[in-house]
């Protein structure tokens, strides 16, 4: 065989050391861009799962969506969508128990739930990814606050939850962000949680020119300043009424609620009038006790309760106990103030029942508060899950809600800060006592007077200032909530 020139010999020397051709290159690209895809999906999924949760960390809530706006406009459409659905679908996965096991959500339904989750926060990165790749960044900027907004507003308009879904609870405990909620209710707070990563999306992405990068920011920090102004603002001239002093008890208690004429019945109606009892001797004017303690027949449930409104009255003050009322036309789960008066009792019959576990019960229509006292209305657990409920209460002339509740353990945290938003957004103190859950006194500002765990039983008592005036949200409802509906189709068409 002929022996290769040494030109020939050269050239083979250098094809198999020269640099990768093209093709490999852009095989290594898509290697590059598959393991970004992968690590985004990971750590978003993280940090929803850390800011989404039963017990959220705030500052994950902000920055869960950024990798993923981040990403969006480097890679395919195909595969922005699908690690937004991934990461959503992780960060959600820890709920799965709460929702199967603890609610008791049908498992297909709780799946649909997932997955409608999973299509709307992929659908608003495919929009922002749209107007990254185009160079519109203003747009851009614009896309993931309103449409994340508009998703939840609708989802809470038709769900038998209310706005139990949103992002906007992680930052319950950070009153200086949740002063927005008193102008735009709840849904100010989750477009504000998402400003900050679409705007770092719309100024490092590969298109669009220096100045619209420039003004993005630029308006991006004035709205920013314009609230944070705002929630300065309203917490340094706050207008505070009269102080109330509320107390709070619950009792151990597993299971459901006990019949108040058996000798189990007997033994907790004493616990509990020894917790009135101990309340009213720390100065509280208003004891409010957990939902659903006992059930009671609509007949003698007057009878039944004698025990603590003996007590109420003896001790002048107003005690607000939930009772299962067993009937055969109208079983329901109510609230039963107990007067200082001694007058016969009057009922709340709780609005907005949990699907499932409270089908026995009918929901009520109407409002309730204290005999002679305006200032002061009652509701039951869910019915704070709720923004328009509580409204109704505010213009009613309502300043403190007394709220007697249920919680799972688990979303003891969640669901007392819940309370604690929506007394935010209306303007209106709220005394919370849930069994298994939290107990809190919150003010109309967000500020948690007292709180405590009650699932091995608990009395607390505060003294709660009353906001003397309303609030944009109470006046107006869900102007922002529809302006980002508006707007997400606007930006859909435009």
């Amino acid at each position: 065989m002929r022996r290769p020139a040494p030109c020939a010999a050269v050239r083979g020397f250098a094809y198999r050391f020269a640099p990768i051709p093209s093709t490999s290159m852009s095989t290594w690209v898509e290697i590059g861009q598959v393991a970004a895809c992968v690590a985004v999906t990971a750590t978003s999924g993280w940090l929803f799962r850390l800011g989404a949760g039963l017990r959220p960390v705030a500052i994950a809530a902000w920055a869960a969506p950024l990798p993923l706006l981040v990403l969006a406009p480097r890679v395919p459409w195909f595969a922005a969508v699908g690690v937004a659905a991934g990461a959503w679908l992780i960060g959600q996965l820890g709920l799965w128990s709460y929702y199967t096991r603890d609610v008791e959500v049908p498992r297909l339904l709780a799946a649909v739930r997932f997955a409608g989750g999973c299509v709307g926060v992929a659908a608003i990165v495919a929009l922002a990814r749209a107007y990254l790749v185009g160079g519109h960044l203003a747009l851009a900027a614009l896309a993931p606050p309103v449409a994340w907004v508009a998703m939840e507003f609708l989802v809470g308009l038709r769900s038998p939850h209310g706005a139990w879904w949103s992002v906007a609870y992680s930052q319950a405990d950070v009153p200086a962000v949740t002063q927005v909620a008193s102008l735009t209710g709840i849904w100010g707070v989750t477009a504000l949680l998402a400003l900050p990563s679409s705007v770092a999306a719309a100024v490092t992405a590969p298109a669009g020119t220096g100045g619209e990068r420039v003004a993005v920011l630029l308006a991006a920090a004035a709205i920013v300043a314009a609230l944070a102004g705002y929630a300065l603002r309203r917490r340094r001239r706050a207008a505070l009424g009269e102080q109330v002093h509320v107390g709070l008890a619950a009792v151990e208690q597993s299971g459901g609620p006990v019949r108040i004429d058996s000798p189990e019945g007997a033994a907790l109606m004493s616990q509990y009038v020894e917790k009135v009892r101990l309340l009213a001797g720390r100065g509280a004017n208003v004891i409010v006790l957990p939902e659903v303690i006992f059930t009671a027949d609509e007949v003698r449930m007057a009878d039944q309760l004698q025990p603590l409104a003996r007590a109420a009255a003896d001790l002048c003050v107003d005690v607000v106990v939930g009772v299962a009322r067993l009937s055969e036309t109208a079983p329901a789960n109510i609230a039963a103030v107990l007067g200082a008066g001694g007058d016969p009792p009057s009922v709340y019959q709780k609005h907005h029942l949990i699907p499932g576990l409270e089908a026995a019960y009918r929901p009520g229509r109407d409002l309730r508060y204290l005999p002679g006292d305006r200032r002061l209305g009652v509701l039951i657990c869910k019915d704070l899950d709720f923004p328009a409920l509580v409204r109704a209460y505010r213009r009613g002339g309502a300043q403190l809600l007394l709220a007697p509740a249920w919680d799972f353990v688990s979303d003891g945290w969640l669901h007392s800060r819940m309370a604690v938003v929506r007394g935010v957004e209306s303007g209106v103190a709220v005394a919370r006592v849930a069994r298994s859950g939290r107990a809190t006194v919150s003010d109309a500002f967000g500020r948690i007077v007292i709180e405590a765990d009650t699932t091995k039983g608990a009395a607390v008592d505060a003294t709660v200032p009353l906001a003397a005036t309303t609030t944009v949200y109470s006046r107006l409802g869900d102007w922002f909530g529809w302006c980002c509906v508006a707007l997400t189709a606007l930006i859909l068409v435009a």
